[in-house]
């Protein structure tokens, strides 16, 4: 234990209507984010990566474990709020459906899976590599909903998730240590 968490949103993604959400890819602005964040130093002591199995966080932190020569670890338990059984949907539902699903983290909206069971498994996959490893940093790339659930869970403010959400964008970052936040994802109001 007494490990450093490095939580990252992976970068901006490529919307596509005829796919579902968790396999929607980068896009070049989400690729330059990518590359971008190899320069900026701050991963540079990384000693593990774990990646959602979703295509756009392992790209996203591709270009950093190929600098580090790190092997980039997948797990399910990562991935964002299950949205791909509603298909696409146009921004003014998408966002009210967001709205719903954190007001009542307990009911499912659109077919999506619920806030608390997304949480859970997040938060549960987290506390598993903690209890596996000792001093070690460990970078964690995933998705906007599941890192902000889990900071505002830490932070004692779950019922604010949705603000927090407007407050961080792609390829954000923040670190948790101990059980605490040391530096938030969500830029300050």
């Amino acid at each position: 234990m007494n490990n450093t968490f490095y939580f990252l949103r992976h970068g901006k993604t490529k919307i596509d209507k005829n796919a579902p959400v968790s396999r929607w890819v980068l896009s070049e602005v989400g690729e330059k984010q990518a590359s971008q964040l190899t320069r900026e130093g701050v991963f540079d002591d990384i000693d593990l990566i774990f990646s959602s199995t979703e295509d756009k966080a392992y790209k996203t932190v591709l270009p950093i474990a190929e600098k580090l020569g790190k092997k980039v670890i997948k797990l399910e338990a990562i991935c964002e709020i299950n949205r791909d059984n509603s298909g696409f949907l146009e921004m003014e539902e998408y966002e009210k459906t967001i709205g719903q699903c954190l007001k009542n983290p307990d009911k499912s909206f659109n077919s999506w899976e619920t806030a608390n069971h997304a949480l859970e498994r997040f938060s549960k996959q987290i506390s598993e590599l903690d209890k596996e490893y000792s001093n070690k940093k460990i970078l964690v790339v995933g998705h906007g909903f599941t890192i902000n659930m889990y900071f505002a869970k830490l932070l004692g403010v779950l019922d604010k998730v949705y603000e927090r959400l407007s407050r961080n964008d792609f390829a954000d970052w923040g670190i948790v240590k101990n059980q605490a936040v040391v530096k938030d994802i969500a830029k300050q109001a």
